[in-house]
């Protein structure tokens, strides 16, 4: 390999471990990706000299003082954008991930379309965009493949390549497109440092995305089948989202029945005040609605079982919106436990997480083309 190749992925490394610990020392980046001390030196002199890091030295009362390398905050800049039903909310970032500026543009009913979408997605956009942009994050629900929502019923699209539209509307070239629950669980992995986990996002709707390895597999189980009667917004019979979201929850709380894809179009104006309240009550004391959640957690935990045996993580782990108590993930590992032998499910933990959509897509992004910020 030649020795500008080297150098080019010595300060790759480099930036990624800035980007993971903020403040890092000579010696445990030496141990960290294997190079000499002369080495690291002419890297931290490029990187330096690109205004891409900080070098602090600090003295001690015996010995010669050390370094302590930072990433420099306004080496670069990111948006992360989070499209979902109720709004499109983007956030800009430095390069260390803190939140800059947030922008959000509200989304009805007679806005969820391709359209509606795509003109709220630049005026966002407009707001954030600044002249030192790594690259752009967008995160959605629905199945989203290379680049494009290929389908997302909540939000009325079909077949929106985000990709390249923006290409060519805006001419940028950086641009990530992924589901939001990757993106959820790029940020929860990025905090605790895990693998092999599996990321369930819970409220109106329900997602998986399982991350071994560094890659991400997302699991549309929001629309997988689980009953022969029940009919879903999406158009099938028998959804997951039909029987076991908050959607499920909320019938048996307002003791009536409630067309599921009247709930999907109207929740805002009918709605969204019952579900808030349903939260707050479940956040403060979950034992005295768990008699809602019941049956909905019953079948939420058959097919959360039944993936566990398949993917084997070594950890679960619960967010969204809807998923507001441990005492909620602590009823559906109970749930789980009970309907599976033990030796099948293995050693593995639940637990509550906690991440926002914007931040894990802008270090979804960041990490896909850092290289380019340490080329020249």
């Amino acid at each position: 390999m030649p020795a500008s190749s080297i150098r080019w992925a010595g300060r790759c490394q480099v930036l990624r471990m800035l980007l993971k610990k903020p403040l890092v020392n000579r010696k445990e980046i030496i141990s960290e990706i294997g190079v000499s001390q002369s080495t690291l030196s002419y890297i931290t002199r490029e990187l330096l000299s690109r205004q891409l890091i900080h070098v602090r030295e600090i003295s001690q009362k015996r010995g010669r003082p050390y370094q302590i390398l930072s990433l420099n905050p306004k080496a670069w800049s990111v948006i992360g954008i989070k499209m979902g039903r109720e709004e499109v909310r983007g956030t800009l970032f430095d390069a260390t991930i803190k939140p800059v500026k947030t922008w959000k543009i509200k989304i009805y009913s007679d806005l969820r379309s391709n359209e509606g979408y795509m003109n709220a997605l630049q005026k966002v956009l407009k707001e954030l965009y600044c002249e030192n942009l790594l690259g752009i994050g967008i995160c959605s629900s629905g199945l989203v493949q290379n680049g494009k929502v290929v389908v997302s019923h909540l939000m009325g699209i079909r077949q929106l390549n985000l990709k390249e539209i923006l290409r060519n509307t805006l001419s940028i070239g950086n641009i990530l497109v992924m589901n939001d629950v990757d993106a959820l669980a790029y940020a929860v992995l990025h905090s605790l440092n895990m693998e092999d986990v599996l990321v369930i996002s819970y409220g109106t709707g329900i997602g998986a995305s399982f991350c071994t390895r560094d890659r991400f597999h997302h699991f549309e189980i929001g629309h997988a089948v689980v009953a022969d009667s029940g009919k879903c917004y999406c158009g099938q019979t028998g959804c997951l989202e039909y029987h076991a979201s908050e959607y499920a929850v909320l019938k048996k709380y307002l003791k009536k029945e409630i067309s599921f894809a009247d709930f999907v179009e109207k929740e805002e104006e009918k709605y969204r005040a019952h579900i808030e309240e349903l939260r707050s009550d479940a956040r403060t004391n979950f034992s005295a609605v768990y008699q809602y959640y019941k049956k909905a957690f019953h079948e939420l935990s058959k097919l959360l079982g039944s993936i566990i045996m398949l993917l084997n993580p070594k950890h679960v782990i619960f967010l969204g919106e809807g998923m507001v108590s441990n005492q909620m993930v602590e009823a559906l590992r109970k749930d789980i436990q009970l309907s599976y032998n033990t030796e099948f499910l293995g050693n593995v933990e639940f637990q509550l997480g906690h991440a926002d959509w914007e931040s894990g897509v802008a270090l979804a992004v960041t990490h896909k083309f850092l290289s380019k910020a340490a080329k020249w």
